[in-house]
């Protein structure tokens, strides 16, 4: 066997073995809450945990999602052309928690 093909192996094997899934099942009604707020003149798209919440979520605008415990990742996705900056984020939670997240675009 190549040695480019041993370390090609090597990596591959690193890849899949070296990713945990850190989330922890809540049960129904203990679930951790994040509450995004829009305080900006801008209309994102907003991802929790990599599902979409809200599509053009409205200026000044609320919305709440229940998750299970563990680090959550948060997207704020823009238009191309856009006064606002994206925002990535990601927040620790545990079951029965409550985070507030605030978008204010800048």
């Amino acid at each position: 066997m190549k040695i480019q093909n041993l370390l090609g192996l090597m990596a591959a094997v690193v890849l899949v073995t070296g990713c945990s899934d850190d989330t922890e099942a809540c049960d129904e009604g203990n679930k951790a809450v994040i509450t995004i707020f829009n305080n900006s003149l801008c209309t994102p798209d907003v991802s929790v945990g990599g599902d979409e919440i809200a599509a053009d979520m409205g200026i000044l605008a609320t919305q709440s999602v229940e998750v299970d415990a563990g680090t959550i990742d948060i997207e704020f996705d823009l238009a191309f052309i856009s006064l606002c900056t994206a925002l990535d984020t990601s927040v620790t939670v545990a079951c029965g928690d409550s985070v507030y997240v605030e978008f204010d675009g800048v």
